[in-house]
């Protein structure tokens, strides 16, 4: 029979002994670990778990493969963590050596002493003795120079070696020089197999990507690695790691629902506008297949005390095309973006992301992949580049009765590449807010109009070292208000 207790951390006790973790399995979040240790014990002697000092007693879950746990007291002792008490003890030899070189540099100032005006009891008269001496004298003194400068190149080590030990006990943390204990009273015989499971917030791991356009193959390659960290104090080793996406454990409720303030006149909702929310809405449904996130098994592996850990979990191909983004009115640059064709697209968590085009790095930034996203952008082309200037309006089939206003532009898109490339240019539309109001637009090329962004679109290839134009006017007429109404 298996019994869960849900320990508070508010309970004490007196004497606490250091213990090694031994974790069987770990989920990763991106912000903790959920960790499961294991132990066979035996009831009739005191059992007593171990947790590392940075856990959160308040989660510890424990169960047993017979018996009832009847009682339980939780403290946090002195006691360094393994990882620590490796650090400290590495430390402490140090220490030792540097002053074992002070010692040796102290001898070595009182012979340099003794040998630099030794004692004379020869016969004045006596020049070859005295010759003898002098150089008995140089020899000493050349050797003991260069026991002084090993010294002092040994004690520049010994010091450069106690600054990185101090810089991996203060990555370490100063929480793991004392871990948590708790003591448990069982209700049971014969040997019980304990497991306990807590709460990490000290371990984490983030996914890091390399997103990769192949203009030539028509392909986007997408690596993603998790990075992963633990500071419980010991080594994890041989445990069955899985990585969780769910990005914050702490939030439990959705946000208020925001005020919704209107005008004198409320926008029209046109068709356009009632596609983009469904596709909004579409969108926003992840898919998930273990309950409220992903999940990836990596299996058993090892997981340091210290530093960081890299490991490839997934690795996708997707067939793509490929064009140069541009939206003349907002920006003077060209972004390269890859279209995906592939109707199957996993949804994968946001992290940091190195970009490459063609073999070649182009940008590094946030990344996340959406179920159902179509296009990836891979940053600036700075062989693709644009002017942009503005008109004046010359659309005169406007009725004089109509108010108008008019907008009009000419954009000069230049591409500086040894072969053509597609160039997808893009124009906000106009929202009406008011139904009586009329829309026209005058371009060249044609545009085209996409209810889903709600904005005009032109797709052009610019040829090699060449360049293409795009003019654009639009007006837009309401009736005019009538004889001493509101204008």
């Amino acid at each position: 029979m298996k019994l869960r207790l849900l320990l508070p951390a508010a309970l004490v006790l007196t004497a606490v002994l250091p213990a090694q973790a031994r974790p069987v399995s770990v989920t990763l979040y991106p912000a903790g670990a959920l960790v499961t240790e294991e132990e066979t014990v035996r009831p009739e002697k005191d059992v007593v778990l171990t947790l590392p000092a940075g856990a959160d007693a308040e989660s510890l879950s424990v169960s047993l493969s017979s018996g009832v746990v009847l009682e339980s007291r939780l403290k946090t002792g002195s006691s360094p963590s393994p990882a620590m008490e490796a650090l400290e003890g590495d430390m402490e030899s140090l220490r030792a050596e540097l002053s074992r070189v002070a010692a040796e540099r102290e001898t070595l100032s009182f012979e340099r002493r003794f040998w630099s005006d030794p004692p004379v009891s020869l016969q004045p008269g006596d020049l070859q003795a005295l010759n003898a001496q002098a150089e008995e004298s140089r020899t000493r003194l050349d050797g003991l120079a260069q026991r002084e400068t090993a010294l002092a190149a040994r004690k520049r080590a010994l010091e450069k070696d106690m600054k990185k030990l101090e810089a991996r006990m203060e990555a370490l943390g100063k929480h793991n020089a004392a871990v948590q204990e708790c003591a448990l009273v069982i209700d049971g015989k014969g040997p019980v197999t304990a497991r306990w499971t807590y709460f990490l917030p000290g371990a984490s791991w983030q996914p890091s990507y390399r997103v990769t356009a192949e203009e030539e193959t028509g392909l986007v390659r997408v690596a993603m690695n998790a990075v992963m960290r633990q500071d419980s104090g010991a080594d994890w080793t041989d445990v069955d790691v899985t990585l969780a996406s769910a990005e914050d454990l702490h939030s439990v409720e959705p946000p208020a629902l925001p005020s919704w303030i209107e005008g004198e006149e409320r926008p029209v909702m046109r068709p356009a506008n009632l596609m983009a929310a469904r596709a909004a809405d579409a969108k926003s449904a992840a898919v998930q297949n273990h309950a409220t996130g992903l999940r990836w098994s990596l299996g058993r592996m090892d997981v340091p005390a210290e530093g960081r850990i890299t490991r490839l979990v997934a690795a996708h191909e997707f067939p793509a095309s490929f064009c140069r983004l541009v939206r003349p009115l907002q920006d003077s640059r060209a972004f390269f973006t890859a279209t995906l064709a592939s109707e199957q697209v996993p949804l994968l968590p946001s992290g940091q992301a190195l970009f490459l085009v063609n073999g070649t790095e182009n940008a590094r930034g946030l990344f996340r992949l959406n179920a159902g996203q179509k296009e990836i952008f891979f940053g600036v082309d700075q062989l693709v580049t644009l002017k942009t200037h503005e008109l004046s309006a010359k659309d005169t089939d406007v009725p004089v009765t109509a108010r108008t206003r008019q907008w009009s532009w000419r954009t000069d898109i230049a591409n500086g590449h040894d072969r053509a490339v597609d160039v997808c240019a893009e124009s906000a539309a106009p929202i009406l807010r008011d139904a009586s109001m009329n829309v026209k637009t005058k371009s060249r090329p044609a545009a085209e109009f996409s209810e889903e962004r709600s904005c005009y679109e032109w797709r052009l290839e610019v040829p090699a070292h060449g360049e293409a134009t795009i003019t654009h006017e639009v007006t837009i007429t309401s009736p005019a208000a009538p004889s001493g109404g509101k204008s």
